[in-house]
């Protein structure tokens, strides 16, 4: 495999100048960007791609999700990406964005919060009956990049992602659909926000339970109700799903990556790792090359 592909830095990839506007926005395909992976990466850029046929599978944030078009699928520059199988007759335009003009798109919107809290709670969005409008704004969109003469072409690249995230992020209808959850699922949503929030710093079930005011036994039986797995368990997958994509993916060193995640020091670290995964994290990067 491309070890490109492998560290995920698409902006690094031989793309066209009229499928791209330099380091700040890129245009791809299935064959660019999809590559099936059994390890977790660290999104670095804002991802969001329409979906047109076939299927996928991809884990989000320790989410699993199985796709099916016609749909839209947002990464934010920091989640944890795991993609999977994807169909032959799997189709999709991708639009991704450095973080530099995300941040310039969105801070200009006043609506950042708002669609980060959206998409972190759901990033899949359904498209049935929308199929015009999708083909009509990638077409739209490829064809203002193509410009590469043009000195608005990012400026009108920049106003037409924005619509995107009005048009087809903050403006679902199914957004508003919200279900009706159990109790055991209302804890397990709340104790995911937690940990996403947390996990670099608090590893234990007794510190979520009490940010929940419910006991750690009663914790870990709503979480394993509604997922399969205790508490524990999950904390444990958000941890080492960052670590191995730190590890594969970045060029920090061990000790760096033991404090980025929280560890006293790069010993405890490396206990938990071989611990969780049966390999130390030396070994594992070594294998990861």
């Amino acid at each position: 495999m491309n070890k490109r592909y492998f560290k995920r830095d698409y902006f690094s990839l031989d793309i066209p100048e009229d499928r791209r506007i330099g380091n700040d926005m890129l245009l791809l395909d299935a064959d660019d960007f999809w590559v099936a992976d059994n390890e977790p990466y660290i999104a670095n850029a804002t991802t969001a791609f329409f979906f047109t046929s076939g299927t996928v599978d991809v884990s989000i944030n320790m989410t699993d999700y199985h796709i099916q078009a016609p749909c839209m699928v947002i990464y934010l520059e920091g989640m944890i990406v795991k993609q999977g199988n994807i169909s032959e007759s799997a189709r999709m335009d991708v639009i991704m964005l450095s973080k530099q003009l995300t941040d310039n798109i969105l801070s200009e919107s006043n609506m950042y919060g708002v669609l980060r809290s959206q998409i972190m709670q759901n990033p899949v969005f359904p498209l049935t009956g929308q199929s015009k409008t999708i083909i009509a704004f990638n077409y739209l969109l490829w064809n203002v990049v193509k410009m590469t003469d043009s000195p608005y072409r990012l400026e009108t690249a920049r106003h037409m992602t924005l619509t995107l995230f009005y048009g087809f992020a903050l403006n679902h209808p199914l957004r508003s659909k919200e279900k009706v959850l159990s109790r055991s699922e209302n804890i397990t949503r709340r104790f995911f926000d937690l940990v996403k929030q947390n996990y670099r710093k608090e590893r234990s079930v007794a510190f979520y339970a009490d940010k929940l005011c419910i006991t750690p036994k009663y914790l870990s039986q709503s979480v394993k109700e509604t997922t399969g797995k205790p508490a524990l368990e999950m904390i444990d997958d958000f941890v080492i799903a960052e670590s191995k994509a730190l590890l594969r993916s970045s060029m920090m060193t061990i000790e760096q990556i033991s404090d980025t995640m929280g560890f006293m020091s790069q010993s405890l670290f490396g206990k938990y790792f071989k611990r969780v995964t049966g390999v130390s994290p030396r070994d594992y990067r070594s294998q990861n090359k």
